[in-house]
């Protein structure tokens, strides 16, 4: 079978467009294909640098919420009292509470044991004043602009806000003693509790002072010699159940305190890094970085 010229020119040309087809979907379309979708991945991941490097220009605002907030943790530790066990907390007390020139010189004595604790955990809740509101219907009626309603909120603002929070757990030390002691000296032993928290930014209270006789056994001031004895005659005017009570428990009674210390820990030194430079990204050496390993023991 013979083709014309017509004929073989036709059949060329349906070769060629074969070829050309079959050339475009083994190679061309492939490429293609992998084309569109590699464009898709650079774009995603353009996106994905771009939210990265929006995310490293706050590293300077993250660093400094880091150290300010470690500052404030920081400020609020040392309101409290460095960790004792019962051994410290025992030494602790003689030293600054018991063993004082002046406990010594009026003879305040330690009555039976000084009871201390190692450190255990307590929680801390927070100190405000629940106001008293009262509601009624003619109030209420009377409330037309909602302005009683609004001063009612704002009265217990705090106490609702407050009132809220989580309660929170922190260390704590117990003792508790009983000592011989007079009026004025039981006073200035309170005041120095008190005192020794305020110059030292500590964190302690007297939870209990329970009193043996709250009159002291006749409440009088008496003049004392270097041994604790009277000097001169007992005073005058002692009621009756005093008359019979020895000389060296005239004006004193056991009083019973039980004291806690609170503890909290200091905030860790904290490595934020160093300072970031947006300019580290400009060039090529940051895509051959490796991070070190890290050490494992």
């Amino acid at each position: 079978m013979k083709f014309g010229y017509r004929d073989r020119i036709v059949l060329l040309i349906a070769c060629v467009l074969v070829i050309l087809g079959i050339g475009i979907f083994v190679f061309v379309k492939p490429k293609y294909e992998k084309m569109r979708k590699d464009e898709k991945t650079l774009k995603d991941e353009r996106d994905s640098w771009n939210l990265k490097l929006n995310d490293y220009a706050g590293i300077p605002q993250y660093q400094k919420s880091i150290l300010e907030k470690r500052e404030d943790a920081n400020k609020i530790a040392l309101k409290f009292t460095d960790e004792m066990d019962a051994v410290k907390l025992d030494q602790f007390l003689q030293e600054n509470f018991l063993n004082t020139p002046k406990n010594i010189q009026y003879q305040t004595r330690l009555r039976g044991s000084l009871a201390v604790s190692d450190e255990s955990s307590t929680t801390m809740g927070y100190y405000y004043y629940t106001p008293s509101i009262i509601s009624y219907p003619l109030m209420e009626y009377a409330d037309l602009d909602g302005s009683l309603q609004r001063a009612l909120d704002e009265k217990r603002k705090d106490a609702t806000v407050l009132g809220a929070r989580a309660v929170q757990s922190v260390g704590v030390g117990n003792a508790s003693f009983s000592v011989r002691i007079s009026k004025e000296n039981c006073m200035e032993f309170v005041d120095a509790v008190r005192k020794f928290a305020e110059d030292h930014s500590d964190a302690m209270m007297l939870n209990s002072v329970s009193f043996a006789d709250c009159k002291f056994n006749g409440g009088k001031t008496v003049e004392r010699d270097e041994e604790g004895k009277l000097k001169g005659t007992r005073p005058e005017g002692l009621p009756d159940k005093y008359k019979d009570i020895k000389d060296e428990d005239l004006g004193y009674t056991d009083v019973t305190f039980v004291y806690s210390v609170f503890y909290m820990q200091e905030p860790t030194a904290v490595d934020v890094g160093p300072e970031y430079q947006a300019s580290i990204w400009d060039g090529s050496e940051w895509k051959n970085y490796k991070a070190p390993e890290q050490k494992t023991e």
